[in-house]
């Protein structure tokens, strides 16, 4: 194994296979009977206690900020890929975002369970979590599409990340004033899995007689437990060598919340704010690595023996993929300890009842996310309309538009006693393909759980 992607097969593989961080579905944020509004804003609590084990709050999830509409084009009855001359260049690449973005999430509570406590109300949680995410600029797309049209493109900013961890939360909440209730979850994290990829060089330059690639990316991957890498007798990364297997990478993390019920002033408004995941994981271990500047030149094929001209042929091909795989080879620059930051996510929220009937509402919340990665960061802006006709079943319909486009969610919550189950989605595939993919873009949600109430309501 010559080259770094080798040692990122076993992140993937990772994430593709077990749970990934995603937050809990936004749709639930204005409906009393959710059990696990706490982990959007630690000052809400639930209607009564609850307990669940690995079915309470699961939801997946994709992001994107494209779609196929923008990779497939309709010619008369038939439909071309963006690298057919019937499509131009501008109209391809005016509909790219300048950075191509998709993400991959997946959440799964393993163990939970709320109950009140000391004239409030306290939460524990035992989750998995973890992200995917990648991001390609559109100078890569221009180049596969015009080619030979430019002689230069100096393309920079491709990005891979992944991040898995579980946490454990201690939470409660607690009215402090009438009308004004105060939260907190305290997390302790452990590291699991962790890497991250970026190409801040990639040039290439291209004529009739010469081809030249120049590239220049950076590494960085963790794992739960002691470990480096191993090299070739090149020096290049060529595989993983593990150590003392004790957990090597925790950290803390804290969420704050405020709910303040404006009766008194304002009959039926209530304002709520959270800012989550405020930490970060200390990696006693992380692997570092670099490229090793290689570049690629091709002048043409040098002098062909025509008695022999399919071995030199050969020949030639093999030198010159030998010389594109130097591009990926990566230099080792050591093992040490390093903290990443948490993706810090703040919401703002409204709601309003209506005075001619109590069981509607309607709501706006906004959210933002601070994420260290520039692709895992996002803003978004929704207004609701809640309604709960029994008081063991409520639902809430979403829409608004957010860094990856407009998005509609809803959610259903049947909570009589004894037994609790919810379905729901932050952002409905509108428009699909025959074969059922989504057109406008590949992002899609959809989040369920099964949970035991316990105790009367309140």
């Amino acid at each position: 194994m010559r080259n770094i992607k080798y040692l990122l097969v076993a992140f993937v593989l990772f994430v593709c296979s077990h749970a990934a961080f995603a937050q809990t579905s936004v749709s639930s944020y204005f409906l009393d009977g959710a059990f696990h509004n706490n982990r959007l804003n630690p000052a809400m609590k639930a209607e009564r206690g609850f307990f669940s084990l690995m079915m309470g709050n699961m939801g997946i999830r994709t992001k994107s900020n494209f779609g196929i509409s923008d990779i497939l084009y309709p010619r008369g009855n038939e439909l071309t890929t963006f690298m057919s001359g019937d499509v131009s260049a501008d109209e391809f690449l005016g509909r790219m975002p300048d950075a191509a973005t998709l993400g991959f999430n997946f959440d799964e509570s393993l163990l939970s369970f709320g109950f009140r406590a000391f004239g409030g109300y306290a939460t524990f949680d035992l989750s998995l979590h973890s992200s995917m995410s990648i991001s390609l600029p559109k100078g890569l797309f221009e180049f596969a599409k015009r080619g030979f049209q430019k002689n230069v493109y100096d393309v920079a900013g491709i990005n891979f990340n992944t991040m898995n961890y579980a946490s454990a939360s201690l939470g409660y909440s607690y009215e402090v004033y009438k009308g004004l209730r105060v939260g907190a979850n305290l997390k302790y994290l452990m590291g699991l899995a962790h890497a991250n990829l970026t190409v801040d060089k990639l040039r290439m330059e291209m004529n009739d007689e010469h081809w030249l690639v120049e590239s220049h990316a950076q590494a960085q991957a963790g794992l739960f437990c002691e470990s480096k890498a191993t090299l070739d007798e090149n020096g290049v990364i060529d595989g993983i060598e593990f150590g003392n297997m004790a957990p090597s990478a925790s950290g803390f993390a804290v969420d704050l919340g405020v709910v303040y019920d404006m009766n008194e002033f304002v009959p039926g408004l209530t304002l709520s704010a959270s800012v989550l995941d405020l930490g970060f994981i200390n990696w006693k271990h992380m692997m570092k690595g670099q490229s090793t500047d290689a570049k690629v030149e091709f002048d043409g094929f040098g002098t062909v023996d025509p008695d022999n001209m399919d071995a030199t042929v050969e020949d030639e091909f093999e030198k010159l993929g030998e010389d594109a795989e130097k591009l990926m080879d990566f230099a080792y620059n050591g093992t040490e300890s390093m903290k990443t930051n948490m993706n810090t996510t703040m919401y703002l929220g409204a709601e309003y009842n209506m005075p001619f009937y109590k069981p509607l509402s309607v709501a706006v919340l906004y959210g933002h996310c601070f994420a260290p990665i520039e692709s895992n960061r996002w803003y978004d802006v929704r207004g609701f309309v809640n309604i709960s006709p029994l008081k063991w079943l409520e639902a809430s319909v979403n829409f608004g538009y957010s860094t990856y486009g407009a998005n509609l969610g809803w959610m259903l919550n049947i909570h009589p006693a004894g037994f609790s189950f919810f379905i729901g989605s932050d952002h409905m595939i509108t428009k699909v393909t025959p074969q059922f993919i989504p057109v406008d873009d590949f992002s899609a949600h959809l989040t369920l759980g099964v949970n035991i109430p316990l105790g009367k309501r309140k």
